[in-house]
């Protein structure tokens, strides 16, 4: 109890009281000058508390002058200032506000306590980027780092259900690399996933950002096309089909390698209730490409698209 009463009636200068505590202390009048500092602020600016006193935060940091002027308005509105953060140099702070007031309420000043966050948001940013490359590498082909095949379903689905809530179209390529059994045969599957990358560049470079690639098969892309008709579709498609074909693989053994490709075209029908429906139509129609001599387009014509044509 005597120790107790005796630290409670201690005299304790301002100076101590800071140098005690854990985190870099500033106190600041209404202009933004330093009152008092202790010498954990010396970390954050490199001067020691004797240099800072008289002078104004807005001498060292533009960002931090404005952020006071910010405070004393909150403080003179009744509001708290919120907990938040601010870069110094390399530095990351987290920075807590509390206003000293007179004996009429009035904020005279400012205590703020300065938090080095620096290896804290470093980790959350490695933890992010970790995260996100998880997530990249659990929905994208790792080879093609388009959509996998359950990813790019899933994603479909949802846009479909979209279009058809909001009556817009969409249409779906189904593609196929020709003969592409015979290039891993005869050049090797190196030369087969070089071409495989090449192709799926080709059609990023091709697409809208609203357009959505995925790879179904070995040799097998889908691009589902949002707020395209029919005709809109078998335009785009032939484009990416000449495309492609313009591509060449320059081998050191081999010299000029070049691909083609069967594209089948399917557009939003009744019966497309999810996206397996309509890309089945397009697996269909890139088979009869297939027929006809490959590289080439080709939109099978079956019942639901004649009933298309004539509405």
């Amino acid at each position: 109890m005597t120790q107790k009463y005796d630290l409670l009636h201690a005299s304790i200068s301002l100076e101590a009281l800071f140098e005690s505590m854990p985190v870099a202390m500033v106190l600041l009048d209404r202009e933004g000058r330093h009152v008092a500092a202790n010498h954990a602020v010396t970390a954050f600016n490199g001067l020691p508390p004797s240099e800072l006193i008289g002078r104004k935060v807005a001498e060292f940091s533009k960002e931090s002058g404005e952020n006071i002027e910010r405070d004393f308005r909150m403080f003179d509105e009744g509001l708290e200032v919120p907990v938040h953060e601010i870069q110094i140099g390399e530095i990351i702070c987290q920075v807590s506000v509390k206003a000293v007031r007179d004996a009429s309420g009035f904020a005279v000043g400012e205590m703020v306590s300065l938090t080095d966050i620096t290896r804290q948001k470093k980790i959350e940013r490695e933890l992010a980027e970790a995260n996100a490359k998880l997530s990249f590498l659990a929905n994208h082909d790792p080879l093609t780092a388009t959509l996998n095949v359950r990813a790019y379903h899933e994603l479909c689905d949802r846009m479909m259900g979209l279009a058809f809530r909001n009556n817009t179209s969409f249409s779906v390529l189904f593609i196929d690399l020709d003969h592409f059994k015979c290039v891993n045969d005869t050049y090797g599957h190196d030369v087969g996933d070089c071409i495989l990358r090449s192709v799926a560049e080709c059609m990023r470079n091709s697409c809208r950002k609203c357009d959505v690639i995925g790879r179904v098969g070995g040799e097998e892309f889908s691009v589902f096309l949002p707020e395209t008709d029919n005709q809109g579709a078998l335009v785009f498609a032939e484009k990416l089909r000449s495309s492609i074909e313009q591509l060449s693989l320059k081998h050191d053994i081999f010299g000029e390698i070049r691909i083609t490709t069967s594209i089948g075209v399917a557009s939003k029908m009744k019966h497309h209730k999810a996206i397996a429906d309509i890309q089945r139509d397009a697996d269909h129609a890139m088979y009869h490409a297939k027929k006809e001599g490959r590289n080439r387009v080709c939109c099978l014509h079956l019942p639901c698209y004649v009933e298309q044509a004539m509405s």
